[in-house]
């Protein structure tokens, strides 16, 4: 599949009116094509500049999902040769996880707005759980 072809069907499954970021958009539109084999392991995934120019959103936008994708460990960025994809496919298994798991997170952030909190309270106070987690595994130890 080309790049063009790629960038007209994220084009089609990103909506910048949803109430969910259009990076984390992408970061799943982008899993679910890889895990599903319609983007192929090894292929080069449009640049930032022009995906986010084809999409009429920020390259920061892009250029975080990308970075979250590598994080994912869905694609592999090389400096002044692109991003591209190192995923194979996943099981249905995996694939479940993941649309139970990003289930999860939106039912949490609209339980999180019913309270009258916002996304970025939200990652913080998940942030700081984090942070708890660590000091405590720091204090078990190894083992």
């Amino acid at each position: 599949m080309s790049q063009s072809d790629l960038a007209r069907r994220l084009a089609r499954a990103v909506d910048p009116s949803r109430g969910n970021p259009v990076a984390h958009q992408l970061v799943e539109q982008i899993w679910l094509e890889v895990v599903e084999g319609s983007i192929e392991t090894g292929q080069r995934m449009p640049t930032v500049r022009g995906l986010a120019i084809q999409l009429g959103v920020t390259p920061r936008s892009v250029k975080w999902a990308y970075e979250e994708l590598e994080r994912l460990g869905v694609v592999s960025i090389r400096p002044g040769e692109g991003t591209f994809v190192k995923l194979a496919p996943a099981s249905d298994e995996d694939r479940k996880r993941r649309r139970d798991f990003m289930a999860l997170c939106g039912d949490t952030v609209a339980n999180a707005r019913e309270l009258g909190f916002d996304v970025d309270e939200l990652i913080g106070a998940l942030a700081e759980f984090r942070e708890v987690e660590r000091a405590e595994s720091k204090k078990r130890g190894p083992g």
